[in-house]
């Protein structure tokens, strides 16, 4: 029977932390093993991972979790000694192991009781664990493979019960007093400390000379090689692959290179990096009024001082985006797999470091965008072969960053999307007239997917057809401050950029002024600013229009949402315009002035105010005034319906 989970345990948050890495590296090793089933060095490693998980959920009592990874690790053993190939069959059951090892782990971090292990699943695990000869396996061969690298490999005759100690649930235990053993050489204690009664540590001498027959190892010492393994790598306190032998007392210079630090601890240091941007930006302008060298000196290397501090606590907050690439080789494996599609995904750039808060909150934006390259974009193979393309389709993952922005592309080469079958979509469901279809280039029809409702499919199933996929893409991507742009041509393929801002705390903006109240624009929506000009204004369909190029942009102005009694009419060339991208559509806004680009950081509103459409936050200029960030697409939706 399983123990009471306490969430406050250090020792389970340790496990739950450990353990979700190496569930995070099986999910990709399984996916790769599945395309390389010969290599020994993959199955080796899962096999260890899965042993590992187990291990620490036997030390924690938690039996649900040591009954599935038993069976996925019985799987993989067979595997390893040539019994049994890998095959799709006996990947399914073996994924969906690890979806319950996650499953559970989530209840244990909810403090939730853990579910029990799937009766059949249990079954079919079983099955495929049965080898199809040769009852008797090595022993040497597994004890070697589990004991971390470093560790003296025994090549003579090892007794019964350690075996068992491996690979068995029920020969598992050994007594209490070998057991606290064990614990205190993992963690270095001394012998004496460890109690009269418990057995001492072999000397080094003699667990260097395990060679043969007449040298045989005592129980501690095999035992402990096999636990390294076995026990999370917290209670060793080393990482999996270290040397199992006994910790030794930190000196001056040898201490981890990396600590881990909640990161609560890291948003408060980010917010006090935000208040000295602000007295920065503050100075800077006291300095254009004050004529003093030195004065004009200090700011100066204040200035070079915060931009460093900043960029440095920055980078403590990055993670490599490979923590959102890493679940897609599954998610694309699952979905080609129940469509009866082969499908080959690249991914690039894994390395490239994004803000911890945008990498969470790109999760389901790339889920909708991939699964949504799949259903729709890769034909069958057979229409592939027909089209004279390959039978595998492709689709690639990447990212770069450019500037204080990154960009990731979704890209395949499967379908494309038909313009004029988004036109005629777009008038059938009501969005658009036939004549204002017309209208629409290319790339405002590829726009169409993000509107809500909107769907290719003539029938709805359960991975796509019910036009809510885009519309979630295009609002968690806005949410963040990043913009989407499609490209794609018939019969080919498509691909979709996403830009990103590099961090949500400090916000590049374009400061601006309706009457005198000053307002903060995102400058990743900016695309240009130029004078107004009434002679190049238009109505069209009962909505202002301005000429840009020779192409009519829709005009709104601005001081008449935000401004309590903002002028009704247009005047002539009074105020600026600013272009910004809206959803992948271009929209004009005029403002009365112009202030200039400023870094700020975002303070959330108060209650009052809090979740006002079209609001991002607030934030102090550097003149001291309190301005409100706008928030484009949620400013559109509000007051310009159609947006």
């Amino acid at each position: 029977m399983s123990i009471a989970i306490d969430t406050d345990d250090e020792i389970l948050q340790d496990f739950l932390v450990e353990a979700s890495e190496i569930v995070e590296q099986l999910n990709e090793q399984l996916v790769d093993l599945e395309q390389v089933p010969e290599d020994q060095d993959l199955l080796n490693a899962i096999f260890r991972g899965f042993h590992t998980v187990k291990g620490g959920a036997g030390f924690l009592s938690i039996d649900s979790l040591v009954e599935v990874c038993h069976r996925a690790e019985d799987v993989f053993n067979v595997l390893r000694q040539g019994q049994r190939k890998v095959t799709s069959e006996l990947m399914d059951p073996v994924l969906e192991a690890l979806d319950l090892v996650n499953a559970i782990m989530d209840q244990l971090r909810s403090g939730e009781p853990p579910e029990a292990a799937n009766p059949e699943l249990l079954a079919r695990l079983e099955y495929f664990a049965l080898a199809q000869e040769a009852d008797v396996e090595p022993v040497v061969e597994d004890v070697a493979e589990l004991a971390p690298e470093g560790e003296p490999e025994i090549t003579g005759p090892a007794p019964t019960p350690v075996r068992a100690a491996a690979d068995t649930d029920t020969e598992e235990e050994i007594s209490e007093d070998e057991f606290e053993a064990l614990l205190d050489q993992l963690h270095g204690m001394p012998a004496a400390e460890a109690g009269a009664d418990a057995p001492a540590p072999a000397p080094a001498a003699e667990s260097e000379s395990i060679s043969g027959p007449k040298s045989e190892p005592r129980i501690e010492q095999v035992v402990a090689s096999v636990a390294a393994s076995a026990v999370p790598n917290t209670l060793a306190g080393k990482r999996e692959g270290s040397p199992a032998k006994p910790a030794e007392p930190v000196r001056a210079g040898s201490a981890d290179t990396s600590v881990r630090v909640d990161t609560q601890r890291l948003d408060d240091i980010m917010n006090m990096v935000g208040e000295l941007v602000l007295v920065r930006n503050r100075l800077s302008t006291l300095k254009s009024t004050i004529a003093n060298e030195a004065l004009a000196d200090v700011v100066g290397n204040l200035d070079v001082v915060t931009a460093d501090l900043q960029l440095a606590v920055m980078k403590t907050r990055m993670q490599p985006v490979r923590k959102v690439f890493g679940r897609f080789p599954r998610v694309v494996r699952d979905l080609a797999r129940n469509l009866g599609k082969e499908v080959d995904l690249e991914m690039h750039g894994e390395d490239t470091d994004l803000d911890k808060n945008l990498v969470e909150a790109l999760s389901d934006p790339l889920v909708h965008l991939v699964r949504n390259a799949i259903d729709h974009g890769i034909e069958p193979p057979d229409e592939r072969e027909a089209m004279g393309k390959a039978r595998r389709g492709r689709v690639v993952l990447s990212a770069t960053q450019e500037g204080d922005h990154i960009l990731l592309r979704i890209e395949d080469d499967g379908r494309g999307m038909d313009a004029d079958k988004l036109r005629r979509k777009a008038v059938e469901r009501g969005l658009l007239d036939a004549e204002s279809a017309a209208r629409l280039d290319d790339k405002d029809c590829f726009n169409l997917i993000f509107h809500a409702g909107f769907s290719t499919r003539d029938a709805i199933s359960d991975v796509s057809g019910r036009g809510v996929g885009m519309d979630v893409v295009k609002t968690g991507i806005a949410k963040i401050n990043g913009t989407v742009d499609i490209d794609a041509d018939a019969g080919k393929g498509s691909c979709i950029t996403i830009k990103l801002p590099l961090t949500l705390a400090i916000l590049p903006t374009l400061m601006v002024e309706l009457g005198e109240q000053p307002f903060a624009l995102p400058l990743a929506n900016v695309v240009e600013i130029f004078n107004m000009d009434i002679s190049r204004t238009n109505t069209v369909d009962g909505q202002l229009t301005i000429r840009v190029r020779e192409r009519a942009l829709p005009l709104f102005y601005l001081g008449q949402w935000l401004v309590n009694g903002a002028r009704k009419a247009p005047e002539e060339n009074s105020g600026h315009v600013v272009v910004v991208n809206v959803g992948g559509a271009q929209v004009g806004l005029v403002v009365d002035m112009l202030v200039g680009q400023e870094e700020v950081v975002i303070k959330p509103l108060g209650a009052f105010l809090h979740g006002q459409e079209g609001m991002a936050g607030a934030t102090i200029t550097s003149d001291g005034k309190i301005a409100l960030i706008l928030d484009m697409p949620g400013l559109m939706r509000r007051y310009a319906r159609r947006y």
